[in-house]
């Protein structure tokens, strides 16, 4: 969203294949009945909003949206110059100032003051409900602090994760549909606690980045680009690409974003089904919908078929959206409908005492004009003790993926530091706050630590506790002598050996950074890496540790099983706090418990070929991307095809160990009760969709000499007849933390969506019957439990 990419040629297709206006099902007891389509001959089909949960503020908003002039409904879904890095129109004189739209899901980007948190990518690898829960809460809060009315985040399943080389999945949670979804259920709740709006992205079936063919501009920008169009069938949309926003809505998400890419050849903001019939009518969205940067492509077409907003600065909108509604192209009561859909939410959570705004997106200076308007940044601090936090974040999101019983580091006196990753970034600020730098290059860069990825997921940070910080400060207290070489290319490779020839242990960090724009060419790390971590391994006196930070899978098979290679950390984008948590989890202040939220292959060849598209076709007007693999992306994929990962989804080591035992699942209903708006969505049966209908339990033991924490997982398989399901899908988890000797009996609630799958030619929800399987254990491919249960 940092930058507009040159838009392909509009192409308006017929309505998606995976798509049926039918409604055919049984709306279940309860629940909200479907909102009527409008039939008066408008080019709008609806739905109107009806407010749900805020059907007191819809009632406010009309009454305001009532005594306002056409120019000033129009005016609130328009962008217009502003402090914020995007800024609607107000109605001044009905009390309503605008909306303040600032990035993004690691923390307020644009301004200081603030906490770089570790990302959605890597902080959901702790599995911790709580804390996942409070990392939100906190980040709410500080986007309030600055007067911020719309977070554009958190991404809720755009990008899922389809392919490892998708340049943006560090932003979002996970490829597996259920954690991702029930992550999004709670970082919406807990951001939304403040009273900021949050904007669930990107909507929808965004995997990858556009395709460009031309020349890189003078910022490193990619031109000549065309949207991907999306080919995906009606079951894989809904199973997969769905369930994390449906948990964004009944969160009660104030805003969703439209994507970029084409959804089965119609733009993402141009598509009636996806924004109408899908997430308005299905899903029962009450909020408003607001294009990503330049991903609008029209007026009339894209207001009729639900785009509420148009960001962030006005191309189609405003007097087109004016002339547009005089000429009849937009009925005056989708206009209306656009209006309330924004207002609703400002007056539910923060008309009356929220703050204004006190930032400028434009630079940290004190004071900047634009356009003959001036802003000003009063420099306001609330992060209070985030930083402790995001510390805390960090630590228990920390993966161990390989340890020979070198740490947590004991008895060495000598350490060797290695790479450009261990050390203090070249500037925190001064290559702007995308996070990525150009100079003496002609492609987007980072040099030292990486905290975090390039472009809307970025953040600034006021401080970096540098890995080579952290580590020298604790070596010096024990009287620990440390070396280091903090570069990694190959013409350090002299001064490498000879500092590891000198060091009991080699500390040995590697970076992969990322950045809005790009997809991945390949799975390896940056740089030399590679080379580095080879040749430490050869020289080191003692064993070789090596930590990632990384944002997304890496290839290790060149060095994962060399001798000295004794263990490996995944710390992926851990935010300001890096060096101090890691030291934590090195020196065994904290006893690691985070899992891989993905699976690591061995090979680029481990997953599917041509998931993303890097060519323009010759025979098209647009590229095209078919997703052919369905249900089956990583682990699904590699339990599909019975692929051996390097290492598996849901793997993290400890300094203790643990056992499982007792697995049972039963009956047990319970009413929802964490719905804040009600879905719409169709099924068979009685009661909410999301009420429970079953309850697994399992004892986790602490049978090692540490304290520490364990996440219990829980797999499922449905009954043979549904063969276009994969072997395994995850459907619960949950972090028991035991002292030595303590045991804890822990719980999946299993919902009636859970047990479910989409009837393609019902158009609704039902669980078959049959046979399910489940297994519990510490990842998806250590399943020592195992029982069966018959539903019908």
């Amino acid at each position: 969203m940092w930058s507009a990419l040159t838009p392909a040629a509009v192409l308006w297709s017929a309505l998606a294949p995976w798509l049926d206006r039918s409604h055919a099902g049984v709306a279940p007891a309860g629940l909200q009945q479907p909102v009527h389509h409008d039939a008066s001959g408008s080019p709008f089909a609806g739905p109107y909003a009806h407010g749900g949960a805020w059907a007191e503020a819809l009632t406010r908003a009309k009454d305001m949206v009532g005594n306002m002039t056409l120019e000033e409904k129009v005016n609130i879904t328009s962008a217009f110059t502003g402090p914020c890095q995007a800024n609607s129109g107000g109605v001044p004189r009905l009390g309503f100032p605008g909306l303040c739209f600032n990035d993004g899901p690691a923390g307020p980007r644009y301004t200081d003051f603030v906490t770089q948190f570790p990302s959605e990518f890597s902080a959901v690898a702790s599995f911790d409900r709580a804390l996942m829960t409070e990392r939100a809460a906190r980040i709410g809060r500080e986007f309030r602090g600055k007067g911020i009315n719309v977070e554009l985040g958190p991404v809720t399943g755009g990008p899922l994760g389809r392919s490892p080389y998708a340049g943006r999945n560090w932003e979002a949670f996970s490829p597996d549909p259920y954690l991702s979804s029930t992550m999004s259920f709670l970082t919406i709740r807990g951001m939304q606690a403040s009273g900021l709006i949050t904007c669930a992205k990107h909507y929808i079936l965004y995997e990858q980045e556009p395709v460009c063919t031309g020349a890189l501009d003078p910022t490193g920008g990619r031109t000549d680009c065309a949207d991907v169009s999306s080919e995906v069938d009606d079951k894989t949309m809904k199973e997969l690409y769905l369930p994390s926003f449906a948990e964004t809505v009944r969160a009660g998400t104030g805003s969703v974003m439209c994507s970029y890419n084409r959804i089965n050849g119609t733009p993402a903001c141009q598509s009636d089904d996806a924004m109408n019939r899908i997430l308005k009518d299905e899903l029962g969205f009450q909020g408003f919908i607001l294009s990503d940067f330049g991903a609008t492509h029209s007026t009339a077409p894209s207001a009729n078929a639900g785009m509420d907003m148009e960001l962030p600065s006005t191309a189609y909108y405003g007097e087109k959206l004016t002339d547009a509604v005089r000429k009849g192209e937009v009925n005056l009561t989708r206009l209306d409908d656009m209006a309330h859909r924004v207002l609703t939410p400002w007056i539910a959570s923060q008309r009356g005492d929220y703050p204004a705004v006190n930032y400028q997106k434009y630079d940290l200076t004190d004071e900047v004009v634009v356009d003959g308007h001036v802003f000003r940044n009063q420099h306001v601090d609330n992060r209070g003790d985030n930083a402790r936090f995001a510390r805390k974040v960090a630590a228990e999101s920390t993966v161990l993926l390989k340890n020979n019983g070198v740490l947590p580091v004991k008895g060495v006196r000598r350490i060797g530091v290695f790479g450009s990753d261990a050390n203090y970034p070249s500037t925190l600020s001064g290559c702007g706050p995308d996070l990525f730098c150009m100079i003496a290059s002609d492609k987007r860069y980072w040099n030292g630590t990486v905290t975090i990825g390039g472009g809307s997921g970025a953040a600034y940070s006021d401080y970096v506790a540098a890995p080579i910080e952290a580590i020298t400060l604790r070596a010096r207290r024990e009287g620990i002598r440390v070396d280091h070489v903090l570069h990694d290319d190959a013409a350090h490779l002299g001064q490498m050996g000879w500092v590891a020839r000198q060091s009991e242990l080699c500390l040995v960090l590697a970076g992969l950074f990322l950045v809005e724009g790009w997809d991945r060419e390949h799975l390896r790390l940056d740089r030399d890496a590679v080379d580095m971590i080879k040749h430490v391994a050869v020289h080191c006196a003692g064993d070789v540790v090596v930590v990632l930070h990384a944002g997304g899978q890496v290839l290790m098979e060149d060095w994962i099983d060399l001798p000295k290679i004794g263990g490996v950390v995944f710390a992926g984008y851990p935010g300001q706090e890096t060096g101090n948590a890691l030291v934590d989890v090195l020196w065994g202040d904290v006893n690691p418990s985070g899992k891989l939220p993905f699976t690591m292959g061995k090979a680029a060849s481990d997953w599917p070929s041509g998931n993303i598209v890097r060519e323009m076709s010759t025979l098209e007007a647009y590229p095209r991307s078919v997703f052919s693999e369905g249900l089956a992306i990583d682990y699904k994929w590699f339990d599909k095809h019975a692929i051996v990962p390097r290492y598996e989804f849901g793997h993290g080591l400890s300094y203790t160990t643990f056992e499982m035992s007792d697995l049972r699942v039963g009956r047990k209903h319970r009413e929802v009760r964490d719905t804040v708006q009600q879905t719409n969505e169709r099924h068979d049966g009685h009661g909410d969709l999301y009420d429970v209908l079953y309850v697994a339990n399992v004892n986790v033991t602490n049978t090692g000499q540490r304290a520490g924490a364990e996440v219990a997982q829980l797999y499922m398989a449905y009954p043979e007849s549904e063969v276009e399901q994969p072997p395994r899908h995850l459907r619960g988890y949950a972090k028991a933390f035991l002292h030595p000797g303590q045991a804890e009996t822990v719980e999946f609630a299993l919902r009636t969506k859970d047990l479910s799958v989409w009837d393609v030619r019902r158009q609704l929800w039902t669980i078959p019957n049959g046979t399910f399987t489940f297994w519990a254990g510490s990842s998806s491919r250590v399943l020592p439990l195992r029982v069966e249960v018959e539903i019908a």
